[in-house]
């Protein structure tokens, strides 16, 4: 019976990891997997030793925070390492800490599968020397990812993005809602508490004013699991056509367009076809330290992956209300305009098509020594 350690850090990691999960125990029933998880780990079946929720920081100046805590839940994973319970480490994305617990699982001769590997080709390409000496492969689900590791030395397959298998594909691009008839706006605040805290009230502002011009618009909030209805408020004026739902990505396909801050969220907007205004905001810190670090012009995975700009991006002080409502309004009147970017983003789906998560199950049996592959 092999026993695999199972960790990721957020909540895209979370819905990726379950799929692989759901493929280990098809292909072998007999397999015990622990995990740093939540929710869609434990329902798929995995063991939850370490809930997922006390452990997801992101930015520089909010991990320094829950460092204390992240430094005991390694002392207790690395113990799991040393006494040889498991017979392979799967980190799924989430470097700072993975490439930590890498590191230890190596030194005490646990193979290591990384799935979804860092994003050294946005930054942290010093990351890439490590990775060597600690990864033994690594499973990755962007297609430039492949060459990008394997020139650092590291055994790399792109095995498609997982997304793909979670979003429905769209029969044709969306077209402009037609006036007086209701169509559904979806608003995502971010899938962290120090996201919702920052996104929230431009949002919410944005919905006001698309609210005031196009009276036939209705508001649906997605609340990520560590997200609760009192950290994305929306002001009165609205509230009375604005609906809170936990399964956000499900409304989609149905939804006009999609306002959302930066992450998972706006590669599978782009994957429903769903037109869609991006907004991020940090600390200051961390936004300057950010703009030091990242090599790449996007931060909308839409537009990395089309190495040109599909959605627009409004970050810090341009991620406004009203910023956001004119970006919106100007699609929603521009019906041409509307359908380009639909179809763009529809176009992203054959850059991303693979074998998914049972191909990296199958690796994954390989390596914990069951010879699945």
């Amino acid at each position: 019976m092999p026993t695999i350690l199972l960790t990721c850090g957020e909540t895209s990691g979370d819905q990726h990891a379950a799929m692989l999960v759901r493929e280990l125990f098809r292909l072998d029933p007999s397999t015990r997997i622990i995990a740093l998880g939540g929710p869609e780990v434990q329902r798929a079946g995995a063991e939850v030793r370490y809930p997922m929720d006390r452990y997801a920081f992101m930015g520089f100046s909010e991990i320094i925070h829950g460092i204390p805590r992240v430094l005991s839940l390694e002392r207790r994973i690395g113990r799991l390492f040393d006494r040889k319970e498991i017979d392979l480490f799967v980190p799924v994305d989430y470097p700072g800490m993975n490439l930590r617990l890498a590191a230890r699982a190596s030194n005490a001769g646990v193979p290591v599968l990384y799935f979804i590997g860092p994003q050294v080709w946005a930054w942290g390409r010093w990351r890439l020397g490590r990775m060597r000496r600690v990864v033994d492969r690594i499973a990755v689900i962007l297609p430039f990812e492949e060459e990008l590791y394997a020139k650092a030395g590291i055994p790399a397959e792109f095995v498609g993005h997982p997304m793909l298998g979670e979003i429905p594909a769209p029969p044709a691009p969306k077209e402009a809602p037609a006036r007086k008839r209701p169509f559904d706006v979806l608003l995502f605040p971010g899938s962290r508490k120090h996201e919702a805290a920052r996104t929230a009230a431009p949002l919410g502002r944005a919905a006001e004013l698309i609210g005031a011009r196009r009276p036939d618009a209705r508001f649906v909030v997605g609340l990520a699991p560590l997200i609760d209805e009192s950290m994305a408020p929306v002001p009165a004026s609205i509230a009375g056509r604005t609906r809170y739902v936990r399964d956000g990505i499900d409304h989609l396909p149905g939804a006009a367009l999609s306002l959302a801050c930066s992450g998972t969220v706006t590669l599978q907007s782009a994957l429903s076809g769903t037109p869609t205004v991006v907004l991020y905001r940090s600390s200051a810190f961390s936004h300057a330290l950010g703009r030091c670090l990242v090599r790449i012009p996007w931060i909308a995975m839409p537009n990395v992956l089309a190495n040109r700009r599909i959605v627009p991006e409004l970050i810090q002080g341009d991620a406004t209300g009203e910023r956001v409502a004119a970006e919106a309004l100007g699609l929603l009147d521009d019906a041409g305009r509307y359908r380009r970017m639909s179809s763009d983003l529809i176009d992203l789906r054959r850059l991303l098509d693979g074998p998914g998560a049972a191909r990296v199950a199958e690796i994954a049996l390989e390596m914990a020594g069951t010879g699945g592959a």
